[in-house]
Order: C-alpha cells, then sequence, then structure tokens
C-alpha cells in the first residue's frame, strides 16, 4: 500500500473497518490525521479517535461497510461512497443496547499527505442513524 495514494489508504482504511481491526485502521492515518462526522462534531485524532472506533465496534460488533470506489478526485483526495450495516448489541454514544438493525448510507473524503491520511471527513445523515436506534427526533425551539 503506498502511503501517498488516496485510493489504496481509502481501500485499506474501509478494509480494517471491516476487519474490526482497531490498530490497523489507526494505522492507515497519518501522524497528526484526524477524522471528523456529525457525531464527533470536531475532528478528532490520536487516542479521542482510537476512543470512537472502538465504541463503535463495541456498539454495533457486527458492523460492516459496503464501500463504492474509492473515487479519486485528486493526487490526494478519494471520494468513498458507503453503505454501513449493524446491530446496535452494545451501548453506543451513550445509547444503551437496543438490538435494532441500524442501515445507514453516507460518504467520506478521504484526503492523504506524507505519511498516510491527514483527514476523513464522513458525511451522513445522523436522524437516520439515530432513527434506525429506535429513537424519535422532536425539533425543539433554540
Amino acid at each position: 500500500m503506498s502511503l501517498h495514494d488516496p485510493v489504496a489508504l481509502s481501500r485499506a482504511y474501509f478494509d480494517a473497518w471491516n476487519r474490526r481491526d482497531l490498530d490497523a485502521v489507526m494505522a492507515t492515518f497519518a501522524p497528526g490525521g484526524t477524522y471528523r462526522d456529525p457525531f464527533t462534531v470536531q475532528a478528532i485524532g490520536g487516542e479521542p479517535l482510537k476512543g470512537f472506533a472502538a465504541a463503535m465496534f463495541g456498539g454495533l460488533p457486527d458492523l460492516s461497510f459496503a464501500y463504492g470506489g474509492p473515487f479519486p478526485v485528486s493526487a490526494t483526495v478519494a471520494h468513498v461512497p458507503w453503505v454501513l450495516e449493524g446491530h446496535q448489541t452494545g451501548p453506543f454514544n451513550e445509547m444503551p443496547p437496543s438490538g435494532r438493525a441500524v442501515r445507514l448510507e453516507g460518504i467520506d473524503v478521504v484526503e492523504v499527505g506524507p505519511g498516510g491520511i491527514t483527514q476523513v471527513v464522513g458525511y451522513y445523515d445522523s436522524a437516520t442513524f439515530l432513527r434506525c436506534l429506535g429513537l424519535n427526533l422532536v425539533p425543539q425551539p433554540a
């Protein structure tokens, strides 16, 4: 795997998630590399990222990503559409196990630099994820 190829690194990253291999997920990132999605709110890296991935593996121990592409956008960026599936049989993000199936579509924008992935930004509808867990969202005034 080339540490400068966004397609190869994207594949390695998603394959590591599919193996639920925390160390392999982390190994795809360059030093200082970050991840951000609607649940993390801000970019996280290092130990916070490792904790987030571990929480995903614990909450959805059968999680899997069917991913498309990856589609190169430039020499350093790839877009990776995906479908996450799994069952929430463990606690996740302060939510007790629901036993419910989760199916969520999204896309990750993966940017690479020297040493690996420098940034992953995940885009998906977080409300869909919560509805899969049986939570009803009620808009509240600010």
